[in-house]
C-alpha cells in the first residue's frame, strides 16, 4: 500500500513517510492542502508492559503476536494512522511507589524512550501518521497501573513537556492529551467539564495494584488547558487532540469547554463503543448515551473543529457474524468527515474490541472482518462502503 490515504489519493511513496498534517476548519489537510481523513488502529502494549515489569527487555510485550509491531503488515488493511498509548511513569523514568510503599522502576529495561522513538520512526517510515496518547498515569508518585480519572498536575505536565520536546520536529505526530477522562471523585462545587478544562481536586485515585482498586487521596489534576500550554511552551506546533468526560464518550459541551489554542491546531476526541455488549440487543447498534452521541459529535464538526474517533470497538467472539455498531459508525464517520481508529491491533482473546487473531493480521470474527473490509472499500474509493 502507498500511504498516506488521502480520501482516495495516495502518496507517491510510503517509505518517504507521511506529509505534515494541519487543522483546517473541521478537517485535516496535508502540506499541499489536500484533505486527509485518518483511518487506522490502536497498537497497545507500551501503556502497561514496562510499568508492570514483566518483560524488561521488550516494553511491547509481544502484544501484537510479534516481539514488536510490524507496521508494514498493518498497512495491508489500508490504514494511514496508528495510535500508541503510553505510560507516564515509564516515559519519565522515575521510580514509582506501590500501595505497600515499595518502589518500582516503571522502565525496568531502561529502554522505554528508545522503544517509543523507534516506534514513531518505524510507523512513519511505513507511511503512517502517529498519535501519541497519555493513557495511564497516577498522582503523587504512585505507579500508573490503571486508567485514572484525569491527568495529574505534576507528572502529566512533565510528561507532555518531554514528549512535545522530543517529537515537535515531526509534523506527522499528533498528541492526545489524555485517554479517557471520568470524574467519580470530585470535591464539592467542582464540575466534570470545569475540572477537565482547568484542573481541580479529586479525592481518590485508581491503583491497579493487585486487589487494591482505589486509594483515598486528595490530589490535583491537570486540566486540558494546562497540558496544551505545556505542549505549546516547547515550541511544538503539532496537532493536539482533546477528549471529554465519561471516558471521552460525552461531547455535549466540548465546544464550550475546549482549551484555547493560539495556533488553532486542536481536534476533539470521541471514544465510540456500543451501548450494549450483548449481541442481538438493539442497544448494541448504538453508541454509549444512545444516538444523541452522534448529534453531540456533529455539533463539534458544525462549530468548525475536527473529530477523531481515536477508539472504537465491537463484538468479536468466535462465530460472530456481524458488527452492528461499527457498521453504523464508520459509514457515518465517512459521510461527516470524522477520522477513526479501531481498538486494538493486538492478539488478545477478549470477546470484544480485538481486531486481529494472529500476527499475520487475520481479522477477528464480526468486528475485525467488518473493519478490514470497510477500510479496503474506502481505500479503493468505491463508495458506498457500508
Amino acid at each position: 500500500m502507498l500511504l498516506p490515504l488521502l480520501l482516495g489519493t495516495r502518496a507517491s511513496s510510503a517509505d518517504s513517510g507521511p506529509p505534515a498534517l494541519r487543522v483546517s476548519g473541521n478537517h485535516f489537510v496535508d502540506a499541499k492542502g489536500t484533505t486527509v481523513q485518518l483511518r487506522g488502529v490502536n497498537v497497545a502494549g507500551l501503556e502497561f508492559v514496562a510499568a508492570q515489569g514483566w518483560l524488561p527487555e521488550n516494553p511491547w510485550g509481544g502484544a501484537t503476536g510479534e516481539p514488536t509491531p510490524n507496521w508494514k503488515s498493518m498497512t495491508r488493511w489500508k490504514i494511514n494512522v496508528v495510535r500508541i498509548p503510553l505510560n507516564e511513569a515509564s516515559w519519565l523514568g522515575k521510580p514509582c511507589t506501590m500501595v505497600d510503599g515499595k518502589q518500582r522502576n516503571p522502565d525496568p529495561g531502561h529502554n522505554y524512550h528508545d522503544t517509543v522513538k523507534r516506534a514513531v520512526e518505524g510507523a512513519s517510515s511505513a507511511g503512517l501518521y502517529v498519535i501519541l496518547d497519555l493513557h495511564w498515569n497516577a498522582p503523587n508518585g504512585a505507579c500508573p497501573l490503571a486508567q485514572n480519572p484525569m491527568a495529574d498536575a505534576e507528572g502529566s505536565v512533565a510528561f507532555w513537556t518531554q514528549i512535545a520536546t522530543e517529537f515537535k520536529g515531526k509534523p506527522n505526530v499528533l498528541f492526545e492529551l489524555f485517554n479517557e477522562p471520568y470524574f467519580w471523585w470530585l470535591t464539592s462545587g467542582e464540575t466534570p467539564w470545569g475540572v477537565m478544562r482547568n484542573g481541580g481536586t479529586l479525592t481518590q485515585y485508581v491503583t491497579g495494584d493487585g486487589a487494591k482498586y482505589q486509594v483515598a487521596l486528595d490530589w490535583k489534576t491537570a486540566g486540558m488547558q494546562g497540558l496544551l500550554d505545556a505542549v505549546r511552551a516547547t515550541g511544538a506546533t503539532n496537532i493536539v487532540l482533546v477528549g471529554a468526560p465519561s471516558w471521552s464518550q460525552d461531547l455535549s459541551e466540548w465546544v464550550a469547554h475546549k482549551p484555547d489554542d493560539p495556533l488553532k491546531q486542536i481536534a476533539a476526541v470521541w471514544h465510540a463503543y456500543p451501548n450494549s455488549g450483548t449481541p442481538g440487543d438493539a442497544k448494541a447498534a448504538q453508541p454509549k448515551f444512545g444516538d444523541v452521541a452522534f448529534q453531540w459529535t456533529q455539533s463539534v464538526l458544525d462549530a468548525g473543529y475536527p473529530v477523531v474517533i481515536s477508539e472504537f470497538g465491537d463484538h468479536n467472539a468466535p462465530g460472530t457474524t456481524d458488527a452492528p455498531f461499527v457498521s453504523r459508525l464508520l459509514p457515518w464517520a465517512d459521510q461527516h468527515g470524522a477520522s477513526y481508529l479501531g481498538w486494538a491491533w493486538d492478539v488478545w482473546q477478549d470477546k470484544d474490541n480485538v481486531l486481529i487473531k494472529n500476527s499475520a493480521g487475520d481479522p477477528t470474527d464480526g468486528y475485525g472482518v467488518y473493519v478490514k473490509q470497510h477500510l479496503l472499500c474506502v481505500a479503493a474509493d468505491k463508495p458506498p462502503c457500508h
